[in-house]
């Protein structure tokens, strides 16, 4: 999905998704953002990865849309990952405390291992 300020791009492997994001989250790409997660977790139980490695801006909306999305997988029984943090980004999760309650991987590739790797274990 192409947004003018958020693009979306979903990968679905077959032990997982990924939700790669590019741009800028904030209150005015935070509802469609919002609704496209909920979706993807209503969609099956694999896990799904969000990738901010190409995230520029993130505010409070953004944080909200992971704290949302966070209660959701919880209901629905999926695991929910964030890849990628950097900058003003890993800031904005570490210092809400979003990254004590989702799972944070630094790149893509360390979180589809650990991924697999916990699915092959279960």
């Amino acid at each position: 999905m192409v947004d003018e300020d958020l693009t979306t791009t979903v990968v679905r492997h077959l032990d997982y998704r990924v939700l790669a994001l590019a741009g800028e989250i904030d209150m005015h790409t935070a509802p469609t953002l919002r609704d496209q997660i909920f979706a993807l977790i209503a969609e099956d139980r694999r896990p799904l990865v969000v990738d901010l490695t190409d995230i520029s801006f993130c505010d409070s909306a953004g944080v909200n849309v992971a704290a949302a999305a966070r209660k959701h997988a919880v209901g629905q029984g999926v695991t929910l990952a964030i890849a990628g943090l950097h900058g003003r980004v890993e800031k904005i999760f570490r210092m809400t405390g979003m990254d004590r309650l989702i799972p944070i991987y630094a790149t893509l590739p360390e979180a589809a291992f650990d991924l697999i790797k916990t699915s092959l274990s279960d």
